[in-house]
């Protein structure tokens, strides 16, 4: 009696289908996974409370360096703007002074000029100390720790954070000081005789004696400090080294302090003179 063949075929059959299936497989498209995505830049105001923090996120994102661009311009602006019109109600008075002793009545076009110029040299020295930050930085802290670099535009940028909202209150400090503060000195208007250079300078003097003065010095010369000591942190993060960080924040120090100090020394000068 005949035997059936096998249905499950023989065992040579049966290992080619299964070098089959191996190889079919191995010839399928595995799918592609896709490079992880960079963490989201950290907040310019992140550095004021957790600067080491703010570092460690600054190095995982990709960033440019110009993203916290706005910070200084606004912290700019609002420095010409508060050093404007710490010297505005002075100006007025003495352009008002130099129109009665010459029998007019109205308003003096050079004192806009004045408060012009008073913004703009504010705004154009916080740029410079800026690119100070920028330069020096860079050039203490080198390469950082890897391909994206040690961020010091960034950081620096961001560190104008902190002296945004103090400007803000000088300008609010001096427009609750009494009238009466910038009024200038009886002996200095009949001194000048009229002469509109004389009394800007008497007014210098007066504006320089009020509160809002002296909270423009420590806002301007201590809040120049405070970011570089900001940075040291963020950098030593950036770069991986303390002593990288320790010459990347300490290079532009004393340069930005000078810079910083061109335009407040009027202001200084008089109040040490006592007016």
């Amino acid at each position: 009696m005949a035997s059936r063949p096998s249905r499950s075929g023989s065992p040579a059959t049966g290992s080619s289908r299964s070098a089959r299936r191996a190889a079919r497989r191995q010839a399928r498209p595995t799918p592609a996974v896709p490079p992880p995505s960079p963490d989201p830049a950290p907040l310019a105001v992140d550095l004021l409370t957790a600067p080491r923090q703010f570092g460690r996120a600054l190095g995982r994102a990709d960033t440019a360096w110009w993203i916290y661009w706005p910070v200084p311009v606004v912290t700019a602006l609002l420095s010409g703007v508060a050093y404007a019109l710490l010297l505005r109600p002075g100006l007025n008075l003495a352009a008002a002074e130099t129109l009665r002793a010459a029998g007019q009545s109205g308003s003096a076009a050079p004192t806009f000029l004045s408060h012009v110029t008073n913004a703009f040299g504010s705004l154009f020295l916080t740029f410079i100390t800026l690119g100070l930050m920028w330069g020096l930085g860079r050039l203490g802290a080198g390469r950082g720790r890897d391909v994206r670099g040690a961020r010091v535009p960034e950081i620096f940028s961001a560190s104008f954070a902190l002296l945004a909202p103090l400007y803000l209150l000088v300008a609010v400090l001096v427009l609750i000081t009494p009238a009466a503060s910038w009024a200038l000195p009886p002996a200095a208007v009949q001194a000048a005789q009229g002469n509109l250079l004389e009394l800007q300078r008497a007014a210098l003097h007066s504006a320089a004696q009020t509160p809002a003065a002296l909270a423009l010095f420590f806002v301007t010369l201590l809040g120049t400090a405070a970011q570089c000591a900001l940075a040291y942190p963020a950098l030593r993060e950036t770069t991986g080294s303390a002593a990288r960080a320790a010459l990347g924040a300490g290079l532009p120090l004393l340069p930005a302090l000078a810079a910083q100090l061109v335009g407040v020394a009027p202001l200084l000068i008089a109040r040490l003179s006592g007016g």
